[in-house]
């Protein structure tokens, strides 16, 4: 395997409290806008404590082994938020990771800009 460049992981802190809450009202059927204005949050904060509370969480040590995760999750097509809340650490963290393992930007692969010059 190609050896991974050094990067700094940097563990996601979230109040899991908030995350549950959130998981929970959402799974009632309560929208996004609504529990952001009630909760005087944004719309972004929201929607990330709902993926913190509803993606399974993995623990990964080895930093070279969570960069090639990473970079292999999203290959398959997996988003930033979802790669920050299944490892447990920052979109930035996750950025650097792909960029580490795979030598490219982590821009190198953006789905919704890809989508856009085809259409």
């Amino acid at each position: 395997m190609p050896a991974v460049k050094k990067f700094t992981v940097t563990p996601l802190k979230f109040d899991s409290k908030l995350a549950e809450e959130i998981t929970k009202r959402r799974a009632d059927g309560e929208s996004i806008a609504a529990i952001a204005t009630e909760l005087k949050m944004s719309n972004g904060k929201v929607a990330m404590a709902e993926l913190v509370g509803a993606t399974e969480r993995v623990t990964i040590d080895d930093p070279a082994k969570l960069a090639r995760t990473i970079t292999k999750d999203r290959r398959s097509g997996k988003s930033w938020g979802y790669l920050a809340a299944r490892y447990g650490v920052t979109e930035g963290t996750c950025r650097a990771a792909f960029t580490a393992a795979s030598g490219q930007p982590f821009t190198s692969i953006d789905y919704r800009r890809k989508a856009r010059k085809e259409a």
